[in-house]
């Protein structure tokens, strides 16, 4: 193999990772550059490229697949339960972990109270060989729902934080539930308003759709790097253990979410009965959906909390993006797991 075939084959890699090698470089880059970042906050880019993110995400949407995966109520619910009920109960001990400063755990417990990823988890579904279109409604159903119950629960688990022995946020839901209606919700339904009234926005969208996935990608890469350059500026430093221990948490966790998700698709045989058609492609969707967390409205979140968390908020992105780069991983090789053993019909 030559130079240039290995050198062809390595941005191919880099261009199908795009996102976690950027997310992974704009922490980097805001912590030995943080001038430009500091700029960027300073006029305000994070309220456009969030409200971008969201747009590209609408744009997006398909919602023939939603409506054609209503035939496992029991799934759908047992799905929408594990995200937004389930799963973010493991957010209350994280908040307890004795690493410094706060703003780590706390970054990291933020991120578990988050609906599921918008899309790697529909993409892995599919990889697998799952039912997409119940993944596309799990998505759906969960982000739209998580608008209205992430700000309350964040306020009374952090709220609650001081008799653990954590400082005590007073978050007030309200607010931040207004927040994330314009920041969030508008931009998304707005879109997906649109492609669905204008069949030609559809099929432009649908034919450069790597391209909107790359924008949207940039526009997300941007918020840690405006993030981690505020936290530098103001002088903190953070040693190598906090940050291991955080991102060893965030993996240990996945791999719970997933035990559970897949222990409990199987003992209340969600979809029908083992062996009936489709319920292992369902099953795998509640497994993948069920664990993951999105990154997009962890980090609009996390900007309305950065006058809570003090000086140190511009490092709680830095658990929310091994989060996400963890769960890509691990589940990346679940899924190869899966296919290489004829997909099974227990998960893991």
């Amino acid at each position: 193999i030559s130079g240039w075939d290995r050198f062809g084959a390595c941005l191919s890699f880099i261009g199908r990772n795009f996102l976690p090698f950027g997310l992974v470089a704009a922490a980097g880059l805001g912590a030995v550059c943080p001038g430009p970042g500091l700029e960027l906050a300073r006029i305000g880019l994070q309220r456009w490229t969030t409200a971008g993110i969201f747009v590209c995400s609408g744009l997006g949407l398909r919602w023939q697949e939603a409506r054609s995966a209503s035939q496992a109520p029991g799934a759908l619910a047992f799905g929408l339960l594990s995200i937004l009920v389930f799963t973010p109960l493991l957010a209350l001990p994280v908040l307890r972990l004795p690493i410094e400063p706060f703003a780590l755990p706390a970054g990291l417990a933020v991120f578990l109270f988050m609906p599921t990823t918008l899309s790697s988890g529909i993409a892995l579904t599919q990889a697998a060989g799952g039912n997409t279109a119940f993944a596309v409604l799990l998505t759906l159903g969960s982000n739209f729902v998580g608008v209205l119950t992430v700000p309350f629960a964040l306020a009374l688990a952090f709220g609650s934080g001081a008799a653990a022995g954590a400082p005590g946020i007073s978050i007030p839901p309200g607010p931040m539930f207004c927040s994330l209606l314009v920041t969030v919700l508008l931009p998304v339904a707005a879109a997906a308003a649109l492609r669905a009234a204008v069949p030609a926005i559809a099929r432009a969208v649908d034919a450069r759709r790597r391209a909107l996935g790359i924008l949207s990608s940039c526009l997300l890469i941007s918020v840690p790097y405006t993030q981690v350059s505020k936290a530098v500026a103001g002088g903190l430093e953070v040693s190598l253990g906090p940050l291991l221990a955080v991102v060893a948490a965030a993996l240990a966790i996945h791999c719970l979410y997933l035990a559970f998700n897949a222990g409990a698709a199987r003992a209340l045989a969600l979809g029908g009965q083992e062996g009936d058609p489709g319920v292992r492609g369902i099953r795998q969707a509640v497994v993948l959906c069920g664990s993951q967390k999105t990154l997009p409205i962890a980090v609009t979140v996390l900007q309305q909390l950065g006058p809570a968390l003090g000086p140190a908020a511009g490092l709680a992105v830095v658990p929310c993006i091994a989060c996400h780069i963890g769960q890509i991983l691990v589940d990346s090789v679940l899924v190869a797991r899966w296919s290489a053993a004829g997909a099974p019909e227990t998960p893991v």
